[in-house]
């Protein structure tokens, strides 16, 4: 397009200078008398007057030499030009206030509006800014999970949804005859489990399909402008929207108008000027196109006054995105250049922002400064006066007696200065620990048979149990003599050792009442829904052993319990797998499944606990669970729990960083998920059936053993 039309609009021609802004409209903002030259006020360099050749064009802007005479995008676009110049130049000379016809004024500002450099450029920066952003969120695996819903506790619609579609695709399904949210519950579980290996696998993959993309950028916008552009003429919901605008020439304001590099302008239902490409075409108020420095070119449902509601070269200005032109330079128009590219820019950011804001939001991420400590009023609580009983059983002479009570009076005396505990109901120290546990007057009826640590896991030496007295809820700790009495040993070491687990009894003592405080009336409650009734129960103490173990860290040598902590997590792990599998297929000649759970159930529970107080102790003593020999690696591969295990741990974290801050018994019983997920492993399937709650315990996985104990 290299030639201008004269008067009786002559064609005009195609070539490698290519205008994306044609001539026949910036002519009339031309330099006088000639107007072969133009002010150009571009972006970072000083307004100066150029030729209109050189101005709102580039080399091949659309398409590149024709070979074999075969015509080009520029051929077409040239062509189109001719027709629409001439009708341009009729408007051009009608008055102001003139009416003109809805469907000459759609073509032109249909034709003039798309082709622009300003649209290519946006559209450029704007997919790289999504680039960008999607970037962003590749190389963040907690923001994946979150977009996923993995983070979440229960398997959210976007993964009901995706699965269903999954489910449908395999054959048979129906026939396991298990219900759907059951088989969603694993499915959920199996994918936050597997999600490190999936993102190790697929993100790096989609990180350098993004980079890659990022390179090639400006070529895609180009095909992609251009694609468009090749239907520019056709009709379009664009065109018939501008055709239903009234159209009217309308007079510039007092200095004259500027031609933005957009070419046009809409303003919204609320006043707001955009690029007209960039606009809600379905929201527009009015279009506006500068015809002439003194003539405007509007279109709108209703009436519109431009210079009584906007000012058109501001907005213009704001709206250009390279550069604005006129046919002069003054004060006024270098103060206009200032605000060049304001609007154009930020409307691609707001929108590019706007679309990946629910994908870019932070993800917070715990930090231990946010942690909130026990409430001064709590604390002060304990500096009250308050009595609880300290009885000793079989503990020697009256003299190792009182010194024994002495030194717990201390303990407890010191710490209710920063833990709560008012809740403490007494302290049974005993030389028969197990049998203490078993006769404790619970004061309650329906109170459960408390469970005591298998043998072949170890021993128990402390516990604290709930009890009620007088309607109130307390906590009463029941201490093997031989830990008490380390407080009384001469080597430091030993006494640590005492000190450390009594005081890591006395936090249970404080997270009681930090449960009931923030949480009143829901402690010791029955649980309504069966299925939390049934699991609940199970993972209690592990919650409590997390927090507790995590509060209690500060009193004892971190490297030194670590390794006792993991030893009785492989140990609970090794003999919940060697005892649930035998009873397993002891109960398939039975059938009694009270007794079967009977035997399983605790050796979850005291897996979940002693993984708790492991994990609890590493947080926050800022050490590492695992052994450099592997043997914890190994025990939970054993078990089939490796990818468990730092879900378990992740989970446990949240629930901590809530500390004090519960708003509902929920956040608790959201871990029940973990007791399944060991249940499961162990080939149990619980669910809540229409008749209550359903263990599944599919034939399938113990068939081999039943068939070679037959053959035997």
């Amino acid at each position: 397009m290299n030639s201008e039309p004269n008067a009786s609009g002559e064609n005009l021609s195609s070539g490698p200078n290519q205008h994306y802004l044609p001539r026949f409209l910036q002519k009339p903002f031309g330099i006088r008398p000639k107007r072969k030259e133009i002010w150009v006020f571009a972006r970072g360099v000083a307004p100066e007057p150029k030729r209109l050749k050189e101005v709102g064009a580039s080399e091949y802007f659309y398409s590149g030499p024709a070979t074999d005479n075969a015509r080009t995008l520029d051929d077409d676009i040239t062509d189109i030009e001719t027709p629409i110049s001439r009708i341009l130049a009729g408007i051009r000379a009608q008055p102001v206030g003139a009416v003109v016809n809805s469907t000459a004024a759609a073509e032109i500002v249909n034709h003039l509006v798309p082709r622009t450099a300003h649209v290519r450029v946006n559209m450029e920066r704007g997919l790289r800014m999504m680039a960008h952003g999607m970037d962003t969120i590749l190389g963040d695996d907690d923001r994946i999970q979150s977009l996923m819903g993995l983070n979440e506790d229960e398997p959210n619609a976007v993964f009901r949804n995706n699965l269903a579609e999954k489910l449908s695709e395999i054959e048979g399904i129906e026939s396991l005859g298990l219900p759907v949210n059951l088989i969603e519950r694993i499915a959920f579980v199996a994918a936050k489990e597997n999600f490190a290996t999936l993102a190790a696998d697929t993100l790096p993959l989609l990180r350098d399909l993004f980079s890659s993309w990022l390179e090639t950028t400006d070529g895609f916008v180009r095909e992609t402008h251009n694609k468009t552009l090749a239907k520019i003429s056709s009709s379009s919901p664009r065109l018939k929207l501008l055709e239903d605008l009234n159209w009217t020439v309308q007079s510039a304001q007092r200095e004259g108008a500027i031609l933005p590099d957009c070419a046009a302008l809409a303003v919204d239902q609320s006043g707001q000027a955009a690029p007209a490409m960039f606009s809600d075409w379905k929201a527009v108020s009015a279009i506006i196109l500068p015809v002439t420095p003194d003539k405007l070119l509007v279109g709108a449902a209703t009436i519109y006054n431009v210079t009584q509601l906007l000012n058109f070269n501001d907005e213009a200005a704001r709206c250009s995105h390279d550069f604005f032109l006129a046919p002069t330079i003054n004060e006024y128009l270098t103060g206009l250049h200032k605000q060049l590219g304001e609007r154009s820019v930020t409307l691609i950011e707001e929108g590019i922002s706007g679309a990946l804001e629910p994908y870019l939001t932070i993800v917070p991420k715990p930090r231990d400064e946010d942690a909130p400590i026990f409430p001064a009023d709590l604390n002060n609580q304990s500096n009250e006066p308050w009595q609880y009983e300290l009885s000793l059983i079989g503990c020697g002479d009256a003299e190792n007696v009182q010194e024994l009570s002495n030194a717990i009076q201390g303990i407890v005396t010191s710490l209710a200065q920063a833990l709560p505990l008012q809740r403490l109901e007494g302290i049974t120290i005993t030389s028969n620990y197990r049998e203490a546990v078993v006769t404790l007057d619970r004061g309650y009826e329906g109170a459960s048979a408390p469970d005591s640590t298998p043998e072949e896991i170890g021993q128990g030496i402390a516990r604290t149990m709930s009890v009620q007295r007088g309607g109130h809820w307390k906590e009463r700790i029941i201490l093997d003599a031989r830990a008490a009495f380390a407080l009384l040993a001469e080597e430091s070491d030993t006494v640590e050792w005492g000190s450390y687990i009594f005081v890591r009894q006395l936090t249970e003592v404080a997270i009681s009442e930090m449960i009931e405080h923030h949480l009143p009336g829901v402690w010791m409650k029955p649980i309504s829904d069966p299925l939390h009734g049934f699991l609940y129960p199970s993972v209690h103490p592990a919650i409590f052993s997390y927090l507790a173990s995590h509060i209690s860290a500060g009193f004892s040598g971190p490297h030194h319990h670590v390794s006792v902590k993991r030893e009785l997590f492989i140990t609970a792990l090794g003999e919940m797998k060697s005892t649930s599998f035998a009873t397993r297929l002891e109960y398939r000649h039975h059938g009694d499944l009270d007794r079967l759970l009977g035997t399983v159930m605790p050796r979850i529970s005291y897996a979940l606990q002693f993984a708790a107080d492991l994990l609890g102790h590493c947080a926050a003593s800022g050490t590492d669970p695992y052994d450099a020999d592997g043997e914890l690696s190994a025990a939970l591969a054993d078990v089939g729990l490796q990818q468990w295990f730092p879900i378990f741990r992740d989970r446990l974290e949240r629930l901590r960083m809530r500390f004090g801050r519960w708003e509902s018994f929920d956040e608790f019983l959201a871990l029940d998920v973990h007791v399944e997920r060991l249940m499961w492993q162990l080939g149990m399937l619980p669910w809540r059936g229409p008749e209550g709650i359903r263990v599944e315990i599919p034939l399938g996985t113990d068939i081999d053993k039943l068939l070679e104990n037959k053959s035997h």
